[in-house]
């Protein structure tokens, strides 16, 4: 049986999904996020300083790996 992976109690039923399949749809909505609606792209000077002072800290970066 499969366990929670934040409390480690057991799961009566999980979802099921390829990992590929879960990397194709969050990839997709990041980009959908990123491009549409996130302001920094638009405040960076360039790709790397955009990178270091906010993508690595996103918070919808962090919420789409909690599926992995």
């Amino acid at each position: 049986m499969p366990k929670c992976k934040f409390c480690g109690q057991a799961v009566k039923s999980a979802v099921v999904f390829h990992s590929g399949c879960w990397e194709n749809a969050a990839h997709k909505a990041a980009e959908t996020f990123c491009d549409e609606y996130c302001r920094f792209p638009r405040e960076a000077a360039d790709e790397d300083t955009l990178e270091e002072l906010h993508c690595s800290d996103c918070a919808l970066i962090q919420l789409l790996n909690l599926g992995l």
